[in-house]
């Protein structure tokens, strides 16, 4: 049988979708949350609202206070909003904003991508993501182009810290309203 993968519902029925190899499916799924009791640990696993996809979970080690946020959470790069995977910015806002109420100032946090992190490194990332949706938003409003949001330096202040912003800016024009 080799490894067993547990993954939220979604994950399985897109992969299976996606004609993906059959050994690398979930053979253990949940709709909402599930618990795991391993080596004397509590593992809690809940979904969260579509954010990174539709088929995001947190996975919370509640004895050891470690709470592993997946592509929701990167420290190397800005958010990830697969749009085409059920993706939404809002729903990334919403899981940020959960991890955020869940941990506190002890709390190590896994990201998908980056170095290990605590709770302020999350509310950096939740408060950059919403300084950068509400420029978008506003450009959006005044009737910008895509490329004029590309162009018009709305991530400037934070390309030293996460990178090339063109993905996140894309997914970020769609869902506040661009055509």
């Amino acid at each position: 049988m080799g490894i067993a993968i547990l993954a939220n519902d979604r994950v399985r029925v897109r992969m299976v979708g996606e004609m993906r190899p059959e050994d690398g499916f979930p053979i253990l799924t949940f709709s909402d949350t599930t618990t795991v009791h391993l080596n004397g640990e509590e593992v809690y696993v809940f979904t969260v609202p579509p954010a990174h996809t539709d088929g995001d979970s947190f996975i919370h080690f509640r004895g050891a206070d470690v709470l592993h946020l997946g592509d929701v959470f990167r420290t190397n790069n800005f958010p990830y909003i697969d749009i085409a995977r059920g993706g939404t910015l809002r729903g990334t806002l919403e899981a940020l904003g959960m991890a955020i109420g869940m941990s506190g100032p002890d709390t190590l946090i896994i990201p998908g991508h980056g170095a290990l992190s605590r709770r302020e490194d999350v509310i950096e990332f939740r408060d950059m993501t919403i300084v950068v949706a509400e420029r978008v938003e506003m450009l959006v409003r005044e009737g910008a182009t895509i490329e004029e949001v590309l162009a018009a330096g709305t991530t400037a202040d934070y390309e030293d810290k996460w990178g090339d912003p063109e993905r996140f800016l894309r997914g970020v024009y769609v869902e506040v309203g661009g055509q």
